[in-house]
């Protein structure tokens, strides 16, 4: 019996370190998404399209730069672990740099803060890259089962769920934006002092998953680390069928997450104003996202069922529609619409959006487990590194675009209030908030309806890499080639797992 407690305690803490790490992608995808276009259009004093340009130039660096990490670290032979040893370089960076995202040193010349900005959003996008790439390819080097994978990715959106309500609570209490003081330059030193807490409170669990969670051994390649070697190996990904469709699911959810995101809390300013203790002592901000982030956490349960059940993608067939009649409700409301209005819609959006970083997240780890197929090679961080390098480009992308529609349509950045909001301006807010979601959220239907990879068909694969591996005389089934052939989108003879020893 206390053998049986010690396993489950044992069990629990490796589950729980994990887990940690995901408090820095949850809660740092959490303030800068929702907080940051509106920090550098009314504290810093940019113009939309300067601030458009700074997070877009960002994002895209980190895109970039995403696949070169993602070689490097499956490259990587050290005694701490393949991820883990990068988990524990990036720490202080974090620190250091998300600092930097908040604080100008007292820079007043625009153009110079303009430069400024745009340097410390890249270096902070190195440092989270150091961090998350490694750390998207841990799971599928602790564990191996398709539902093993799932429960320890559905404990990890807790932590990141925990993560995102926390830190929009330490925002909004160190810069407390009131109708009677709209955000302005005076949150100045506000901010300098939200950068140093939060910047502890994200880079420590990283700490904590980077000494905590355990690594198998991994064999290393021994190719030369060059361009065309990083090219070679992206290409050969690439092959895929289901990693193109999971590509084009994960830009597609993209799209949809950085629209909501970057427009929600400009739209509540400009439409409401953030009105301060609006219910309990919280403003309407706090109030608005913490419904959307609570509701989003509380649609893991019935998502992880659905995976459980089903597979691993069918809640994008449930939960997009929720986006979709979301977005429609807040397309006709105005400054007299009644705030209650507003709550239904954020709470269907809430219950949308909880799909959008955890499904892509559950079924990465099975990408490697295709990928050997075809091609005998684990390569957890390739994965990871392609992945986030079309996320990451076509987020910045679309924030850039967005500075340049808010600047055209005449978006007056003086005072983030409804008294300062234009017609045009709460239109450009509601065509990136409202009509890109729903064009996406179609689309991600589509493709998600002809995902092919489940437990059955991950379950084959495996027992074939596993009897290739052992040397083992395989009589392989007319229903297991076609369910090869359905994942990759090759000829059976074309794969690794069919050629002869």
């Amino acid at each position: 019996m206390k053998e049986i407690t010690l396993n489950k305690l044992k069990k629990f803490w490796d589950i729980s370190a994990y887990s940690f790490a995901d408090m820095l992608g949850g809660g740092v995808g959490q303030v800068i998404s929702l907080y940051y276009l509106s920090f550098l259009l009314y504290v810093a004093g940019l113009t939309p399209i300067m601030a458009g340009i700074v997070t877009g130039i960002g994002k895209i660096w980190d895109g970039i730069i995403d696949p070169f990490i993602g070689v490097i670290v499956d490259k990587t032979n050290h005694k701490f672990g393949k991820s883990k040893f990068w988990m524990l370089i990036s720490v202080i960076p974090i620190f250091i740099f998300y600092f930097m995202l908040w604080y100008s040193f007292g820079i007043t010349n625009l153009n110079t803060k303009f430069i400024y900005y745009i340097f410390a959003y890249i270096l902070w996008t190195t440092a989270f890259s150091l961090a998350i790439i490694p750390y998207e390819s841990l799971l599928p080097r602790m564990v191996s089962g398709y539902d093993e994978r799932t429960s320890y990715s559905s404990v990890r959106m807790v932590f990141s769920g925990v993560s995102c309500v926390v830190s929009t609570y330490l925002y909004e209490l160190l810069v407390p934006v009131t109708q009677e003081n709209p955000l302005s330059a005076n949150f100045t030193s506000n901010f300098a002092i939200l950068g140093v807490v939060l910047g502890l409170f994200f880079a420590v669990p990283v700490l904590i998953t980077a000494l905590g969670s355990k690594e198998k051994k991994c064999d290393i390649s021994d190719n030369k680390l060059s361009v065309k070697f990083i090219f070679a190996q992206y290409k050969e990904v690439f092959r895929s069928k289901t990693y193109k469709k999971y590509f084009a699911l994960g830009l597609s959810g993209t799209f949809v997450g950085s629209a909501i995101s970057a427009s929600m809390v400009l739209f509540i300013y400009l439409t409401y104003g953030n009105i301060q203790n609006y219910f309990l002592g919280f403003s309407l901000v706090f109030l608005i996202v913490n419904i959307k982030g609570a509701i989003e956490i509380l649609f893991f349960l019935p998502n992880v069922y659905l995976m459980k059940k089903k597979n691993k993608h069918r809640p994008y067939l449930i939960d997009i529609p929720l986006i979709m009649v979301a977005c429609i409700i807040i397309l006709f409301i105005n400054n007299s619409t009644p705030i209650w209005i507003l709550f239904i819609a954020v709470s269907f959006l809430g219950a949308g959006v909880s799909c959008l970083g955890f499904v892509p997240m559950t079924l990465l780890p099975d990408l490697s487990d295709v990928d050997e197929l075809i091609h005998g090679k684990r390569r957890e961080g390739v994965n990871a590194g392609l992945t986030t390098l079309g996320k990451q480009i076509v987020s910045g992308l679309a924030i850039t675009v967005y500075g340049f529609v808010l600047e055209g349509f005449g978006l007056d950045t003086s005072i983030a209030s409804p008294e300062a909001a234009t017609q045009s301006s709460i239109l450009a807010i509601k065509i990136m908030y409202c009509i890109i979601p729903i064009f996406f959220g179609i689309i991600m239907i589509l493709i998600s309806i002809s995902y092919p990879l489940n437990k059955n068909t991950h379950d084959t694969i495996k027992k074939l890499i596993s009897k290739k591996k052992s040397g083992e005389d395989y009589l392989i089934t007319i229903e297991e080639k076609n369910i090869c052939e359905k994942l990759t989108g090759l000829k059976y003879e074309e794969l690794w797992v069919s050629k002869k020893s």
